[in-house]
């Protein structure tokens, strides 16, 4: 990926223009320039970074390395934030991420994915309630299986403590 910052503005490029026009002029065949650092483009460093606790900054120009970047910032996953009035009081003060809130989602996803896997022998279970036919003992132990996991992933759930915890849990009904 290719940058140039044009009054005080960085525009991105996924690659160099095939035209591209400037205070000197039209230049056709722009891709094939020897170097366009001599006309403002330069490379786009992305860094490594944590998705879950840290984000890019801004992108800025880094003179040292000659390419545009970003700075990594830590996100202050603990943080609070004031609630204000039209005047401009604080009301409340509450979290920037609301750990019962996190935990209900993931648990409803958990939920939901059960429920999919559950789907495919549910007339097993209605065949049983309706004319008292036994559930095949393999597909009982399925269904047992997939509801004892999701009970265990709602338990792992609910003993995290910290928010960076509660993004970081994943589960797996069967791991690939």
């Amino acid at each position: 990926m290719k940058a140039i910052e044009i009054n005080g503005n960085i525009k991105t490029f996924r690659r160099l223009p095939n035209v591209w026009e400037d205070e000197s002029g039209l230049h056709l065949n722009f891709r094939k320039v020897a170097d366009p650092t001599e006309f403002g483009f330069y490379d786009v460093v992305t860094p490594q970074y944590d998705k879950i606790s840290e984000r890019l900054s801004a992108m800025f120009f880094d003179k040292k390395k000659k390419a545009f970047t970003y700075k990594v910032v830590a996100i202050d996953l603990e943080g609070t934030h004031d609630v204000l009035d039209e005047e401009g009081n604080v009301i409340e003060t509450k979290p920037n991420y609301d750990i019962a809130e996190l935990k209900q989602g993931k648990i409803s996803a958990i939920k939901t994915e059960a429920g999919k896997l559950l789907s495919p022998t549910d007339w097993y279970v209605t065949r049983l309630a309706e004319r008292a036919v036994a559930i095949p003992q393999e597909i009982a132990e399925e269904r047992l299986d997939i509801v004892t996991k999701s009970d265990l992933f709602e338990e792992e759930l609910k003993a995290l403590t910290t928010v960076e915890e509660v993004l970081r849990y994943t589960h797996a009904f069967y791991p690939q």
